[in-house]
């Protein structure tokens, strides 16, 4: 049986297709940063092309379910949800920071950063093991840097776009190659593997975004930012 999975949570979209017998993983990247929309059909089309797969040799469609870029959680959810509603097929939700235990290699501990800008990422920390040394959650970066320095976790690689964004404060610290650095589907078909093995699967409808926080909009209405923000401009047209 095969698994279709696909992650639009980073800057680059992917979709990868999993044997669940044998391991085996083919996967294809959008061309350009952003550019999930546009050719993420295209991509889950030529997998299951080339693979000459028919809907009843897909055992589920999985999707990174966030946290990370809340545009690229929301195409690649509901692309997951139509295809699966479209082949009658369960779905697997996968926590984008978690798979990154997989990468674990038994030596070295290893923190997930996404950047969620103004100092702000989405974390977690992981042993050499896997373990869960810190939860994955919304964090300021200080945060993850504390408990690494509690932990006294010295061989610690950092993986994650946090890296772009924030790597003149990680200096100290190893990174993750970039080929290796950022989400992508085939990790993500890996996790759903073994969440299905465990019958970790859902319906089309309750395969859901997992955003951690409010969008901006959300979080302006609720401080009133966003009212005042429409007030001022409807001030400044009726002083034209």
């Amino acid at each position: 049986m095969y698994i279709l999975s696909i992650d639009t949570t980073g800057p680059v979209g992917s979709a990868a297709v999993m044997n669940t017998d044998t391991g085996e993983i083919r996967m294809e990247f959008t061309l350009a940063p952003m550019e999930h929309l546009k050719n993420l059909m295209v991509l889950t089309q030529k997998l299951l092309k080339e693979q000459s797969l028919a809907p009843r040799d897909l055992a589920a469609v999985a999707a990174s379910a966030g946290p990370g870029s809340f545009t690229g959680i929301r195409i690649g959810v509901s692309s997951a949800r139509a295809v699966a509603q479209a082949l009658n097929v369960p779905c697997v939700s996968v926590p984008t920071l978690e798979m990154f235990r997989l990468i674990a290699d038994g030596e070295h501990p290893l923190a997930v950063i996404f950047n969620a800008r103004r100092g702000q990422v989405y974390g977690a920390v992981y042993g050499a093991e896997g373990s869960t040394v810190m939860e994955p959650g919304p964090y300021m970066l200080t945060d993850v840097l504390d408990v690494i320095r509690e932990r006294d976790l010295k061989d610690v690689i950092f993986y994650g776009d946090g890296i772009d964004a924030y790597g003149d404060q990680l200096w100290a610290y190893e990174w993750a190659p970039k080929e290796q650095r950022y989400q992508n589907a085939a990790l993500a078909a890996r996790f759903a593997a073994q969440k299905l093995a465990e019958g970790g699967t859902c319906t089309w409808e309750e395969l859901l975004p997992l955003y951690m926080r409010r969008t901006e909009a959300e979080q302006r209405l609720e401080d009133g930012s966003l009212a005042r923000a429409r007030a001022a401009k409807m001030a400044k047209f009726r002083n034209m």
